[in-house]
């Protein structure tokens, strides 16, 4: 008699140290694949060696040594469309807005992809209008700029980039606000404020908060990156804000030193570089498709400039906005340093008028501090 017993692949977990676990068996599994134990929770394969599978836990579990992880190649796909505009997902495309689920899903979940060559891009030679005249006049970011935005915390990087959101509306943008390793609170306030108008329509929050395992924070980025390229490939200009991304190294490196990796600088792993670069290059403006606009956040003082996630992202990102908690606290927005800001692309956005402005408005400011300069030393 024939046998039609389906077989199945089986791994044991034979060591756990936190949300990291060894697992035996598993043969065909390959990295970045999701496994699933007898309760439904999912890891993260991120190693394999000759007799034993590498992975870190995502979803909030005790895992003893004995338990079952078998493969599931249906949580490895994300269910993307415009169904998401207006809904909060967490770091594997799961809806946590109380708001329904979704249809099946339609895409194979790929955490890693190389950024497109040269071949593949064109210049950016398009203005994104942010709705603050300061911004489009005197720095002025494109379609396709990856603009890094760095300030304390309390200086208004990310209200700055919700407004943005916000004055996208009615055109035909897609928006993508990623928070990484924020409160719940935090999430609740921020869907509130982009969810009570009508960027609601174009809008779409992919959270972590502080309570998930650090695992489901290092991958939301990567996720947020493949909602946006899903969208871009099919013609459309995407904004997304990583929220952000000093969060996401430190992420990084409790995870590194758990696996008991050789630490580096301020004993990030010696990767750290490659594994927040190769994010920021897949953004772009891109032949043939749309664009990615995005927008790390990094919220550090801004006199911390050789502090060494703040030199990575600045070396990798087309420009940078100085944020101030002084002129935040003072009621001025943007509260955008103006001397310590740079964006090298977007001047090529503008147009011959606006040129002119931005050079007139800097003729003037000048002029203005060399008579406040001179009126102090005449006081003196």
């Amino acid at each position: 008699m024939q046998n039609n017993m389906l077989q199945k692949e089986v791994g044991l977990v034979r060591a756990v140290k936190h949300y990291l676990v060894s697992i035996e068996g598993l043969p065909s599994a390959k990295v970045h694949d999701i496994i699933v134990n007898e309760e439904g929770k999912r890891a993260l394969v991120t190693a394999l060696s000759h007799d034993a599978v590498e992975a870190m836990v995502l979803d909030v579990a005790e895992v003893h040594p004995g338990q079952q992880y078998e493969m599931h190649p249906q949580k490895n796909q994300l269910s993307i469309g415009e169904h998401l505009y207006g809904r909060v997902i967490n770091a594997l495309g799961d809806p946590i807005d109380a708001k329904g689920g979704f249809p099946p899903k339609n895409k194979p979940l790929i955490l890693e992809r190389e950024a497109g060559d040269l071949a593949h891009r064109e210049g950016i030679y398009s203005q994104l209008e942010t709705g603050f005249s300061m911004i489009d006049t005197v720095l002025p970011v494109g379609k396709g700029q990856r603009q890094l935005l760095m300030g304390s915390v309390r200086s208004g990087t990310d209200i700055f980039c919700q407004k943005v959101i916000v004055n996208q509306t009615g055109n035909n943008s897609v928006c993508i606000y990623t928070t990484i390793g924020k409160p719940a609170t935090y999430v609740r306030r921020l869907t509130e404020r982009l969810f009570s108008g009508a960027a609601r329509n174009n809008t779409i929050i992919v959270a972590t908060t502080s309570e998930d395992p650090a695992p489901l924070s290092t991958i939301a980025p990567s996720v947020a990156l493949y909602i946006a390229e899903h969208f871009c490939d099919e013609g459309r200009d995407v904004i997304l804000v990583f929220d952000d991304l000093y969060t996401h190294a430190k992420y990084l490196r409790e995870i590194a030193l758990l696996e008991g990796n050789l630490p580096g600088r301020e004993s990030y792993p010696g990767d750290i570089f490659f594994r927040q670069a190769h994010l920021i290059e897949r953004a772009g403006n891109f032949i043939d498709k749309g664009s990615i606009t995005l927008f790390p956040l990094l919220q550090t003082d801004i006199e911390s400039t050789t502090d060494l996630i703040v030199t990575n992202i600045m070396g990798t990102t087309d420009g940078h906005f100085a944020f101030s908690p002084e002129l935040y606290a003072r009621g001025i927005f943007p509260p955008v340093l103006e001397e310590e800001s740079v964006t090298r692309v977007g001047k090529h956005t503008q147009s011959i008028v606006q040129k002119q402005l931005s050079t007139a408005r800097k003729s003037k400011k000048d002029t203005l501090n060399l008579e406040h300069k001179f009126l102090s030393q005449l006081r003196e």
